[in-house]
C-alpha cells in the first residue's frame, strides 16, 4: 500500500525526502505513521535513525546526527509531504537539505534496536579488538 520506506537490510530502510515542515522539530524526522506500521519495525516517537543521503559519502558513523521518529497523522499539515511514507524534515533543515529534495535517503534504526544506549559494550568489543591489532592478532 505504501511505497515507503523499504527495508533493505535489517533495521535500515530507504525512502525519499518528502519536504519540510514547520510541524517537525529540528531533532526529528516525520514519516507516515500507517506507512511506519505496515512497512516497518519502526516505533514511533521511540526509534532513534541516522540518515543518510543515498549516494552520497557521510561522516563517520558515530558522528552523525540523531533524529527521533515521529508519526505523521492524517490531520497534520504536513501529511501530504509523507503520503507515500517519505520521510518530512524540519523546515529549519530546508537550507541544508532542499537539494535533496525527491532524492534517496537511508534510514538506519540498527543502534536504536541493538544498541539502544549501551555503548559499553561497543567500547569493550572495540578495546578486544584494539589489543588483538597489537599482538598481530586477526
Amino acid at each position: 500500500m505504501f511505497k515507503y520506506p523499504v527495508e533493505v537490510l535489517s533495521d535500515v530502510y530507504l525512502s525519499k525526502i518528502g519536504g519540510f515542515s514547520p510541524e517537525i522539530d529540528i531533532n526529528e524526522i516525520g514519516i507516515n505513521s500507517k506507512a511506519l506500521s505496515m512497512n516497518t519495525s519502526i516505533i514511533a516517537n521511540e526509534t532513534v535513525a541516522v540518515l543518510r543521503i543515498l549516494d552520497r559519502k557521510g561522516k563517520p558513523y558515530f558522528l552523525d546526527k540523531r533524529f527521533l521518529i515521529i508519526g505523521i497523522e492524517e490531520w497534520m499539515d504536513c501529511y501530504e509531504l509523507s503520503s507515500n511514507g517519505e520521510v518530512v524534515l524540519s523546515s529549519e533543515l530546508e537550507d541544508d537539505f532542499s537539494k535533496f529534495l525527491g532524492r534517496g535517503i537511508i534510514i538506519n534504526t540498527i543502534e536504536s534496536f541493538r544498541i539502544g544506549r549501551d555503548y559499553g559494550r561497543i567500547i569493550k568489543i572495540l578495546m578486544r579488538f584494539i589489543d588483538e591489532k597489537k599482538q598481530g592478532i586477526s
